[in-house]
């Protein structure tokens, strides 16, 4: 079995989001501290300009019930946040929040953005914890925000690597069969309890272990993973501000894992 989700619904929306649930009154809660990530994916079908996603974010397990005037919660879907800080969200700690003026923030860790053309994993952390509705300036970007909106992430045709993904045998990963994604959670002691320091990523397609693509820019020594150094390495190399350290980097995704 599995999942498939629509771009455009018959109703006219566009795009779509499942949540997964534990039980029908609280959302799945994931602890991937010094574990590994895996899933089976085909994106095959799913061109340039489309985003496959799954995702992590630190919302409120119940869905916001435990705030006043939701009785709603996980059963409905409310709860939402991540690390965008979303203004159109329309239910936010129990009240409406139709005039958009608020965000919801919180991290949040991309395991798979993907289509058939690139992909990219992304950890994005804030200097808030759990769910938190944001006004004015804590919405905003860069240092302004509660949140790294731009993230530290690892995409392999960015990083200088433009035949590793994509469709067809010219490509390590050929994206026109299905992949397996693993994404492990190392700590700096090998514990549960230990800091995130490491978010490594390889997959494996009919049978064949493959291991993510070493970087190939200038200026970002030679890696194939998620590291503060190679975040903060990537940040001077692409001139832009390092946001993902001053929100705490690894250590505080790892708190939110």
């Amino acid at each position: 079995g599995g999942v498939e989700l629509q771009f455009v619904s018959e109703g006219g929306n566009v795009g779509s989001r499942v949540y997964l649930t534990d039980g029908e009154e609280s959302y799945k809660v994931f602890k991937l501290k010094n574990r590994e990530f895996a899933f089976d994916v085909d994106v095959a079908s799913l061109p340039c300009g489309l985003n496959g996603a799954l995702y992590l974010v630190e919302m409120d397990v119940s869905g916001g019930t435990s705030t006043r005037n939701n009785e709603a919660g996980a059963k409905f879907g409310t709860g939402y946040c991540d690390a965008q800080c979303p203004c159109d969200i329309k239910w936010m700690n129990g009240e409406a929040n139709v005039d958009e003026h608020r965000g919801m923030c919180c991290i949040e860790m991309d395991i798979w953005e993907a289509n058939r053309r690139a992909s990219a994993f992304t950890a994005h952390p804030c200097s808030i914890k759990g769910a938190y509705r944001c006004e004015g300036v804590d919405c905003g970007d860069g240092d302004k925000g509660v949140c790294d909106k731009d993230g530290c992430d690892f995409n392999a045709f960015r990083m200088g690597q433009e035949h590793f993904y994509g469709m067809g045998q010219d490509f390590a990963v050929d994206t026109t069969n299905p992949i397996t994604v693993v994404t492990q959670f190392l700590t700096t002691d090998g514990t549960d309890q230990g800091d995130l320091a490491e978010i490594r990523r390889f997959y494996v397609q009919e049978g064949r272990f493959i291991a993510n693509a070493d970087t190939n820019v200038q200026g970002v020594p030679e890696g194939n993973s998620i590291t503060d150094a190679f975040c903060s390495a990537q940040k001077r190399a692409f001139q832009t501000s390092d946001s993902h350290a001053d929100k705490g980097g690894l250590k505080t995704m790892g708190e939110a894992l």
